[in-house]
């Protein structure tokens, strides 16, 4: 059996994934910072693209206030096995993602990542960055949609009644 030459450099980029994951948990994007390139790109699930880690950052915490808030906000990787081509690295794969909103709500989704890293020195730094997830199963999007149709549906009905009440009361 071949000895995998990038065996090191996996190691490495595993490191990073843990880091990342605790990152996420404990909502600190900036602990991030040195894993980055400083020509770092990124196009989030919201499809929001960003051009550097400061705008990223930025974005983080004003989405991570108004979907979780006070809740919690967790994401474990699951990456395939990185390709390596000279400086670059391509790493992919899914995530399990799980959001507890500020009223206990919790929602369990998974998403589609790519990482491209570039070596620097002996390190290997994040260029640029993708996750998408179902924009149709969206938990948090049917969450919301149900919560909307019940609240239609209510004001029709009693729409419905008071025009009904209206109408008998005319008659």
């Amino acid at each position: 059996m071949a000895v995998d030459p990038h065996l090191n450099d996996r190691e490495y980029l595993r490191e990073v994934q843990s880091r990342f994951e605790i990152a996420v948990k404990e909502n600190d994007i900036e602990s991030m910072r040195s894993f980055v390139d400083d020509r770092f790109s990124f196009v989030s699930f919201t499809d929001k693209s960003f051009i550097n880690f400061d705008s990223f950052k930025t974005q983080w915490a004003i989405t991570r206030e108004s979907m979780v808030g006070t809740g919690s906000f967790t994401s474990q990787l699951n990456p395939e096995p990185a390709i390596f081509e000279g400086d670059l690295a391509v790493c992919q794969g899914n995530a399990s993602n799980r959001l507890v909103d500020n009223n206990g709500n919790q929602f369990d989704f998974t998403s589609n990542w790519t990482v491209v890293f570039m070596r620097s020195g002996e390190e290997w730094k994040v260029l640029r960055a993708h996750n998408s997830l179902d924009p149709f199963g969206n938990p948090m999007l049917i969450h919301g949609v149900k919560k909307r149709v019940v609240k239609i549906s209510v004001l029709a009905f009693l729409i419905g009644a008071l025009m009904s009440s209206v109408v008998h009361y005319l008659i």
